[in-house]
């Protein structure tokens, strides 16, 4: 495995954790970290979100954002790396379109 791709990893367990455990999400969403990119010089990182349900993904991703800088501080402190990487969160909308196909395609079974 890659130095980069052992790099994301760690870092997507870690925010994952510090999301969980440290930060106080809302109950009326859920959220889970489903890939993280770091970029090659390792100050910069595309953190992959899915909000459920997802009506609420553009206030679960808002909701990130305004902890962005408390988020990045704990991940400094649980990480071992030279630079804690700036934390940009993106909505990952897969597991949606993946159930409008579905839903597009029983409607046409039907």
């Amino acid at each position: 495995m890659s130095r980069i791709l052992q790099v994301n990893s760690m870092l997507q367990k870690a925010l994952a954790e510090i999301i969980s455990q440290n930060l106080e999400v809302p109950f009326d969403f859920f959220l889970t970290i489903t890939r993280l990119d770091c970029g090659s010089d390792l100050k910069t990182a595309k953190v992959f979100v899915s909000v459920l349900p997802f009506s609420k993904a553009e206030e679960g991703i808002k909701f990130l954002v305004n902890n962005r800088h408390e988020t990045q501080g704990l991940l400094g402190k649980k990480i071992k790396l030279k630079f804690t990487p700036r934390l940009n969160f993106v909505l990952d909308d897969t597991e949606q379109t993946a159930s409008e196909i579905y839903q597009t395609l029983d409607d046409l079974n039907n």
